[in-house]
């Protein structure tokens, strides 16, 4: 993996995380998210950003769920066209240096959707990679 450069620390479902910040096109506070007339896996609705309708995550469809829906703060749009529910924005760092550290740990509930772990202040912090969090959406799209 290439220089990291900014990483943003938030929480999502319960679970700190990390995201690559020039990988986010916007941060907005929690809007209402209009849902789908079917199941989408994966899928919480839509929102409206711009004119665009964007999907929106649902955190318990991921593999490894920590339970019930979690209250969201913000939501992070990612240029992948996907809009992340986050609990809380806990700060930016600055990571120095070629590559973020650690890989995924083996039985990771989130590794099919992490880049890597990045080793942040003595704790393993997982990286949030958009574009295997997309492939795994489409993947969960094509079984039904």
């Amino acid at each position: 993996m290439s220089e990291l450069g900014t990483l943003i620390l938030a929480r999502a479902q319960g679970r700190d995380l990390l995201l690559e910040a020039s990988q986010i096109l916007e941060v907005l506070p929690a809007a209402p998210v209009t849902s789908l007339p079917g199941p989408v896996p994966g899928i919480a609705g839509v929102l409206l950003y711009h004119g665009e309708f964007l999907p929106v995550l649902d955190w318990n469809g991921l593999p490894g769920h920590f339970g019930g829906m979690i209250w969201a703060s913000a939501l992070a749009i990612l240029k992948r066209r996907l809009a992340l529910p986050l609990e809380e924005l806990a700060g930016v760092l600055e990571h120095e240096g070629e590559g973020p550290g650690l890989e995924p740990a083996e039985g990771d509930p989130w590794e099919e959707i992490l880049a890597c772990k990045c080793a942040v202040g003595g704790a393993s912090m997982p990286l949030l990679d958009p574009d295997k969090l997309v492939d795994w959406l489409h993947h969960q799209r094509s079984r039904r």
